[in-house]
């Protein structure tokens, strides 16, 4: 097997039929999409670590809309921000400097003296500040609801994405078995002979459709980050999810093209596990969990 293209060959687009393989519903291409959040229990978090999440985006960005706080912390303002707001509010940890249009969520925000101390003690335990995470729960659940189709290649299939490869028929014979197995595969073989492009090839062809992962998730208190612009690309359908009228899925949850990430030898036993950020006091989630 070589890696050489064929001459005047264009390079193979997605496959319909095996991203047909996989059955949609009303509920999207999955059959799962993130939930409408009514209320603060809907988020499975606690009231005091949004309460503190909120203060430290105030602390840091200062004079502040309602709708400004939600957008950051990607929470709907009415039903669950604002549960939090009334309650920072009665504590005295921020007050009201005024108004920019109709609503809570127009007013402007300012932490106070009060507010700012708390702020502080809640960056000493962790410098995130950024979109609320989901709980360790609903972020397995996402992903077993997202991930437990089976789909199955045929020789044509095969053929037709590596149509710009020169590959033999006895190696279309073993690439082909080793896909439908639904398990991990092992491409060996000296440098040159198109294992990289073979897998990336076929990493793309079974990827299928796009999928939702979270900002972050929450374990044990801990803030393990997920997405990240480097190993993820949002995908170009996400503007079109709408559960109902005027009602939009968890903001929490970002969708993406289905992560391909491709390592080498930089790859050692360390990157298989979290990182954590000794100056921001936050967890990286590792390769395996970034590629969903």
């Amino acid at each position: 097997m070589t890696d050489r293209l064929v001459p005047n060959l264009q390079r193979p687009q997605p496959i319909k039929t095996i991203s047909a393989q996989r059955p949609r519903s009303e509920t999207g291409s999955l059959g799962w999409n993130p939930p409408y959040l009514r209320s603060l229990e809907d988020t499975g978090l606690n009231l005091l670590n949004v309460a503190d999440l909120v203060l430290k985006v105030l602390y840091f960005g200062g004079y502040m809309a309602g709708h400004t706080i939600a957008d950051i912390v990607k929470l709907p303002f009415t039903g669950v921000l604002d549960t939090i707001i009334d309650f920072l509010k009665r504590e005295k940890y921020i007050e009201v400097r005024g108004a920019g249009g109709l609503g809570e969520a127009s007013y402007q925000y300012l932490i106070s003296s009060k507010g700012a101390e708390k702020a502080r003690e809640a960056l000493e335990r962790s410098q995130y500040a950024g979109p609320a995470p989901v709980t360790l729960d609903q972020y397995v659940r996402a992903m077993h609801e997202q991930n437990q189709q089976k789909l199955v290649v045929h020789r044509d299939q095969l053929q037709q994405v590596l149509s710009h490869l020169v590959v033999s028929e006895e190696m279309l014979g073993r690439i082909g078995p080793a896909i439908n197995s639904g398990k991990s595969i092992f491409l060996y073989g000296p440098p040159g002979n198109g294992k990289t492009t073979v897998a990336e090839t076929i990493g793309r062809m079974v990827l299928g459709n796009n999928m939702w992962i979270p900002y972050a998730i929450d374990v044990d208190g801990q803030i393990v980050r997920i997405f990240d612009g480097v190993n993820h690309e949002l995908a170009d359908d996400a503007e079109n999810y709408r559960i109902g009228t005027g009602m939009i899925p968890d903001p929490r949850w970002v969708r993406i093209k289905r992560p391909m990430i491709m390592v080498g030898g930089e790859l050692t036993l360390a990157g298989l596990d979290l990182v954590y950020d000794d100056v921001n006091k936050y967890y990286e989630a590792h390769i395996p969990v970034k590629a969903n």
